[in-house]
C-alpha cells in the first residue's frame, strides 16, 4: 500500500516538471502567433519588456510549482511516517493476539487432557455399571422364564379348565334353548288364546250390524233412534248451542233426508239466547229433527219441545212451562229496560207456544197460575199432548245407534256440574252459572235453588 502510494507521488511530481517544461514553450509560440499577427499597437509595446514580464511570470510559476511539489512531498513523508507507525502497531497487536492465542491453545489442550481424563473415568464407571445390568438381566431372563414355565402350566391348566366350563355352558345353553322354545311356545298359544279372547270381547262389545235408517222413525208406539243423535242434558248455558247446532250442521252434510234426533233425558232449560239458536236451527234444518223427552224437560226445553215440529215423550216425562225469571240489577232505568227485553224475549218465544195451543199469551199466562200457586205449570206427557206442548206419546224409544258396549260410572250428572258443584255454609250442593252475555236470561226451573 505504501509502495503504491509513493509511485503515485512520483508520477505526479514527473508529470508536474513536465508540464512546467512545456508551459514556456507553449507560451512562446502563442506569443510567435500573436506577434505574427498584424495589430495596430505592435508599434507601442516593448517586446523585451514582455518577455522580462513573461520569464518573470514563469520563474514564478515554476517556484508556486516547485513549492507544491515540496509540499506534496512533505505530505507523502509524513504519510510514509503514518503508515510506518501503524504497521508497527499492527506487528505489536499481531504478537499480541499470537501470544494470547498460544495461551488459549495451551488452555484448551489442557482442557481437552481434563475431559479426556473425565471421559475415561466415566467411561469406566459405565463399563463397571452395564456389566451390572448384564448381571441383573441375566438374573431376570432366569426368573422370567421360570416364570413363563410355570405360566405356561398355570394357562395349560386354565385351558382344560375352559374346555370343560365350555362344554358346560354349551349343555345349559342347550337346556335354555329348550326352556325357551317351550315358554314361547307355551307363551304363543297363551297370546293367542288372549287375543282370541280380547278379540271375542270385541266382537260382544259391538253390535255388528247395519243401521236401519227409517224415513218415518214411529212405528206405532215405538220410536227408532238412530246414531244421528245429539243430547241435551244438564243446564243450557253458553256453548250448549254449539254443541247441538255443530252436530246438526255435521248431520245435514251426511244427508239432508234421513231424521236428527235431539234427546233430552233431564234438561231444566237455561239460556234463552243459547235457546233460540237451537229452536232456530231445527226450524231451518233440511232433515226433519225429532225432540225426544224420556224424563224432564223444563222452561227453555219446554219451549224447544213444543216448537219442534216432531216431538215425543215416554208417558211419565214431565213436561214444565212457566214465565221466564230474571235477577234485575241497576237503577230503576235500567231495570224497566231490562224488563221490556226480557217482555220481548217472552213475545218472541213464549207467544208461539201460546199460538199452538191456541190460547192468548195472557190466557197462557194465567193457566200457568191455575195449575200452579208458583206458576210453574207441569204436565206428565199423556196430558201434555192434549196441551200440544208434545206431539207424540211414546211407550217405547228404541236407541239402535247404540252400537258399542257403554261403559263408564253409574253417575249421570252432567259434566258442567262435575267439575262447578259446590256446597254453601248450609252444607245445600249448588251450580255456580256462567255469566250470561248481554241481553240473555236464564229460563229454567229451579224450585231448590240449585242453580245460582
Amino acid at each position: 500500500m505504501l509502495l503504491k502510494k509513493m509511485n503515485l507521488v512520483t508520477t505526479l511530481g514527473a508529470f508536474t516538471i513536465a508540464a512546467a517544461m512545456i508551459a514556456p514553450v507553449s507560451m512562446a509560440q502563442d506569443d510567435s502567433d500573436k506577434a505574427s499577427k498584424p495589430s495596430e499597437k505592435a508599434e507601442k509595446v516593448d517586446p523585451l519588456k514582455e518577455m522580462k514580464d513573461e520569464i518573470s511570470r514563469l520563474s514564478t510559476e515554476y517556484q508556486l510549482q516547485s513549492q507544491r511539489q515540496k509540499n506534496e512531498l512533505a505530505k507523502m513523508e509524513l504519510e510514509k511516517q503514518r503508515l510506518a507507525a501503524e504497521a508497527s502497531l499492527a506487528k505489536a497487536q499481531h504478537d499480541a493476539e499470537l501470544a494470547e492465542m498460544k495461551n488459549m491453545l495451551a488452555r484448551l489442550q489442557a482442557e481437552a487432557q481434563l475431559a479426556s481424563a473425565k471421559q475415561q473415568q466415566e467411561l469406566a464407571s459405565a463399563k463397571a455399571e452395564i456389566e451390572t445390568i448384564n448381571t441383573m438381566t441375566s438374573l431376570h431372563d432366569k426368573r422370567l422364564s421360570e416364570s413363563m414355565r410355570e405360566t405356561n402350566e398355570e394357562l395349560k391348566r386354565l385351558m382344560t379348565e375352559n374346555s370343560l366350563l365350555a362344554q358346560k355352558v354349551k349343555h345349559h345353553q342347550t337346556v335354555a334353548a329348550e326352556t325357551s322354545a317351550r315358554f314361547a311356545a307355551e307363551m304363543a298359544e297363551a297370546q293367542g288364546q288372549l287375543s282370541s279372547r280380547e278379540m271375542r270381547d270385541k266382537v260382544k262389545a259391538k253390535v255388528v250390524k247395519d243401521i236401519e235408517y227409517r224415513m218415518n222413525p214411529l212405528d206405532g208406539n215405538t220410536l227408532y233412534v238412530t246414531d244421528r243423535r245429539i243430547p241435551l242434558n244438564g243446564a243450557i248455558y253458553s256453548g250448549t248451542a254449539d254443541f247441538v247446532n255443530d252436530r246438526i250442521n255435521y248431520f245435514n252434510n251426511q244427508s239432508t233426508e234421513l231424521p236428527i234426533f235431539i234427546v233430552i233425558d233431564n234438561c231444566p232449560g237455561g239460556s234463552v239466547m243459547e235457546g233460540y239458536r237451537i229452536v232456530k236451527a231445527i226450524q231451518e234444518s233440511p232433515a226433519p229433527i225429532h225432540v225426544v223427552v224420556k224424563s224432564f224437560a223444563a222452561s227453555m226445553a219446554a219451549v224447544i219441545t213444543t216448537l219442534a215440529d216432531h216431538s215425543y215423550a215416554y208417558p211419565n216425562a214431565i213436561i214444565l212451562h212457566h214465565q221466564m225469571s230474571s235477577s234485575m240489577r241497576g237503577n230503576l232505568t235500567q231495570q224497566a229496560e231490562s224488563l221490556e227485553n226480557g217482555f220481548e224475549w217472552s213475545r218472541r218465544l213464549a207467544d208461539p207456544v201460546a199460538e199452538k195451543m191456541g190460547v192468548s199469551p195472557e190466557r197462557f199466562v194465567e193457566l200457568m197460575y191455575e195449575n200452579n200457586s208458583d206458576g210453574d205449570w207441569e204436565e206428565f206427557a199423556d196430558v201434555a199432548i192434549d196441551l200440544k206442548w208434545v206431539n207424540n206419546v211414546v211407550q217405547e224409544i228404541r236407541e239402535e245407534g247404540i252400537l258399542s258396549q257403554p261403559t263408564g260410572s253409574r253417575s249421570a250428572m252432567f259434566m258442567f256440574m262435575k267439575e262447578h258443584e259446590e256446597v254453601d255454609a248450609s252444607g245445600n250442593p249448588y251450580i255456580k252459572l256462567p255469566r250470561l252475555q248481554p241481553f240473555d236470561y236464564y229460563f229454567m226451573y229451579d224450585p231448590d235453588n240449585y242453580y245460582r
